[in-house]
């Protein structure tokens, strides 16, 4: 091994380097280079000393918040609107609670416009601990803003529905503590929203 000192003071073995390999030698093939040679490390931001100030975001403001959302699934090119006040939160209407059925106690809100029961997880009032109710919209439980009043009608499910133990074939007004009864559950239904109170 033979020993080396290049002009800018570099020590390095001029067997195995054509030239220093820190002072950017020849380009030949099998010469060593080191590997910081012709790299620019980036500039990484400096952190702010503990106690220092830090950088504030911008809170978006309510007024910026859309009304409807594109939905931007290749699958559709609807746009759904979105029923939600400047928070972005659908208030709720009213509640059906659990009377009789596996969850006995539990509440399901209730929203603005159509609200459909059934066992899916799809819909808006989810009853998948009941077997003998169907699938998709069993029911469809709505909400109308304009003459604050909510209306139940039967949904696409085979299944019999019924309010105060009579048969739903049509659509029909319900009241504070009306029964609904779908398969094996019964579920009382509750307003918030009535002639005391809503959201507008």
């Amino acid at each position: 091994m033979a020993m080396k000192q290049c002009a800018s003071g570099h020590v390095y073995d001029d067997q195995r380097n054509a030239g220093c390999p820190y002072c950017d030698g020849s380009g030949d093939v099998g010469v060593t280079r080191p590997l910081t040679q012709g790299f620019e490390a980036p500039e990484f931001p400096k952190t702010a000393p503990v106690g220092g100030a830090v950088p504030k975001t911008t809170p978006v403001a309510s007024s910026d918040i859309p009304r409807t959302m594109p939905l931007d699934n290749p699958q559709t090119n609807k746009t759904m609107a979105l029923n939600v006040n400047e928070k972005g939160i659908d208030p709720v209407r009213g509640w059906l609670v659990c009377l009789e059925g596996e969850k006995k106690g539990k509440d399901f809100g209730i929203h603005g416009e159509k609200n459909y029961i059934g066992r899916a997880s799809s819909n808006d009032v989810c009853l998948d601990f009941d077997d003998s109710i169907s699938k998709e919209a069993n029911a469809v439980i709505s909400y109308d803003s304009r003459n604050n009043k909510f209306f139940l009608q039967p949904g696409d499910g085979k299944n019999n529905i019924y309010v105060n133990e009579g048969l739903l074939l049509l659509p029909v007004e319900v009241h504070d503590y009306d029964v609904i009864e779908l398969g094996r559950t019964k579920l009382v239904f509750r307003s918030l929203c009535n002639e005391g109170f809503n959201w507008n």
